[in-house]
């Protein structure tokens, strides 16, 4: 079992001795890593069409992805959300 593994490893360009990659750092405000990379755009100022062609999904899947980062930064609108994204961390 040890061989076939190690072959597709090969195969696949995987270096099993590496170390393993480190875990992302929670996020406070409870954002999901893809929420993450819809505000940063979004704080660029992006339309939610700008970052559904940026990020490769659907315009809707953006809106929703922005509706539940307000929701969780607890404000109601994308310019407040951009601020709280940019806010100095404590």
């Amino acid at each position: 079992m040890h061989a076939a593994v190690a072959t597709l490893a090969r195969w696949g360009r995987i270096d099993l001795a590496a170390p393993a990659p480190a875990p992302p750092e929670p996020d406070p405000a409870g954002l999901t890593p893809r929420e993450r990379e819809v505000i940063r755009l979004l704080s660029d100022g992006l339309s939610n069409a700008e970052i559904a062609r940026t990020l490769y999904i659907s315009e809707k899947t953006a809106s929703v992805h922005v509706s539940n980062i307000l929701r969780k930064l607890g404000v109601t609108s994308r310019l407040q959300a951009a601020h709280s994204h940019h806010a100095p961390k404590n």
